[in-house]
């Protein structure tokens, strides 16, 4: 994985962190946010770290938001992915 796929994947859960700040507050987004152990998250909601596989931090990540909001995570995950369409090609299994 290159650098700039890293840094996409980054972005992305950066985004989807912060929208989900909104939606279901900061304390609880960022509780779920942290909880996934390849991730680090700022307070700001953005992730500053990922060890590991990137793609899996995604999932792992996107797991822990429909499990609170279901459809409503999935929805704006797919919005989001229409910015990172190298990403949108590979298939998450939450989605």
């Amino acid at each position: 994985m290159t650098l700039s796929e890293q840094d996409d994947y980054q972005n992305l859960m950066s985004d989807l962190v912060k929208k989900q700040m909104v939606m279901l507050g900061p304390g609880v987004a960022l509780s779920k946010a942290r909880s996934v152990g390849a991730l680090t998250v700022a307070n700001d909601g953005q992730v500053t770290a990922v060890s590991g596989d990137p793609h899996q931090a995604l999932e792992q990540l996107s797991g822990e938001f429909m499990k609170l909001s279901g459809q409503i995570a999935n929805a704006t995950l797919a919005s989001l992915l229409e910015q990172y369409p190298a990403i949108k090609n590979r298939s998450l299994k939450n989605s």
